[in-house]
């Protein structure tokens, strides 16, 4: 009866200990997620590489082609400004075959303006070239296609895989595969409660197996926070739609009200009526948005659609995170959508910090954010550090004891 009484007691310490806290490497779930992880790694392992390596690469193109292209980025003001349908005019007629489309930096005084073409034959091809002129003089100061030199390449290496739009969308599914393997990673780095501190660290080791591992695992714990982050932004960038209907929900927001603003009713306009130009539905634009968000960007109206696009962006505010959009009819001048950040859902307010929050530049201009550029060049090379130490680690496992019996 003792024994029995001595067993029952001590069942319940022995059982406590076994489970996923206490030895997490017992359990069927940690032995199918570890599959899954090492099957989606090997994958994605040249991707994992490419996408990373890429990332780091570009992370200060902005700095570089700045410091590349002073004629650019630093312009002496003038009093007067040449009329910008002029400009266009003039860039269009020396780049036959290519049509204006948009304007970029628009009314910056000491910066020049961009003028984004595109080809007529292939508008959808997601091909054009952009073209920089002194709004003061009209004269060409930067002409270069969207992935011309270096940096272009491993933009397009970077977000199209070089292949495109169809490369596009692989990027997208990879980038989820990498998501699933941060979460996979996330679970099995978990040693247990008497080891967990143990596992935060990287040890003096005398065997480099051990040195990969814990490469591998340490580091790996410690960028998954950020890599979940960044890969869950580069899957928005392929799949808005989806991702962005799964963020408002999330914050407690409605799929419909993912719609930023409501069209306003369209007056019947008779067809020959003109549609202004551009520097005048500049000036318009002008009146209609905050003092405190100047205009930015704008498009131009192109065949049988006059509505004018025109964005302003927050002074101050992170790269692309707070802005006014407007559509207004270019013959009318009638406000077709109005959107401010500061007046949408909390989903869709997040949303807007995922282009800097994936290139790090949330930081600023000054010592902060180059502080966080550096930070992202580091997180970049985080997955081929990954990806080499796994496959490092299957060879040690699996491929080597195989070799060896052969």
């Amino acid at each position: 009866m003792l024994t029995t009484m001595e067993e029952r007691t001590s069942q319940p310490a022995h059982h406590a200990h076994t489970g996923w806290l206490y030895a997490p490497q017992r359990t069927w779930l940690r032995r199918a997620l570890f599959q899954i992880h090492l099957w989606v790694g090997i994958v994605l392992t040249l991707y994992a590489i490419a996408i990373g390596l890429s990332g780091s690469a570009i992370v200060f193109q902005d700095e570089i082609n700045r410091s590349l292209h002073p004629q650019i980025s630093h312009i002496a003001p003038a009093p007067q400004r040449m009329p910008l349908a002029a400009i266009i005019r003039q860039v269009e007629t020396t780049h036959p075959g290519w049509t204006a489309s948009s304007l970029l930096d628009i009314g910056k005084s000491t910066q020049a303006t961009s003028i984004l073409l595109h080809p007529i034959a292939q508008a959808s091809n997601g091909d054009y070239r952009l073209v920089s002129v002194n709004p003061y003089t009209g004269a060409v100061l930067g002409d270069a296609m969207r992935y011309s030199g270096v940096l272009g390449w491993l933009s397009n290496l970077h977000y199209t895989l070089l292949a495109g739009p169809v490369g596009l969308k692989i990027n997208g599914w990879m980038a989820i595969g990498l998501f699933l393997l941060c979460l996979t990673g996330l679970v099995l780095w978990w040693p247990g409660v008497r080891r967990w501190t143990a596992a935060l660290v990287l040890r003096r080791r005398k065997s480099w197996r051990r040195v990969n591992w814990d490469l591998h695992t340490v580091i790996g714990f410690w960028a998954c926070a950020a890599l979940l982050l960044v890969t869950f932004t580069g899957i928005y960038f392929v799949f808005p739609e989806p991702v962005s209907t799964l963020v408002i929900r999330a914050t407690g927001g409605s799929p419909a009200e993912t719609k930023e603003s409501l069209p306003a009713s369209r007056a019947a306009v008779p067809a020959n009526t003109p549609v202004m130009d551009i520097d005048a539905a500049i000036r318009y634009v002008d009146t209609l948005l905050p003092k405190n968000a100047p205009l930015g960007y704008m498009t131009i109206p192109t065949g049988k659609n006059p509505v004018y696009n025109a964005t302003g962006y927050y002074t101050g505010a992170a790269p692309y995170s707070k802005m006014v959009s407007i559509s207004f009819d270019g013959r009318t001048g009638a406000i077709l959508e109005k959107s401010d950040t500061h007046d949408q859902v909390l989903g869709r307010r997040i949303i807007q910090y995922f282009f800097t929050l994936h290139f790090g530049s949330f930081g600023g201009d000054g010592a902060l954010g180059i502080a966080v550029k550096i930070l992202w060049v580091l997180l970049g090379l985080v997955p081929a550090l990954l990806a080499v130490t796994g496959v490092l680690m299957y060879w040690n496992r699996k491929l080597r004891p195989r070799l060896r019996r052969s």
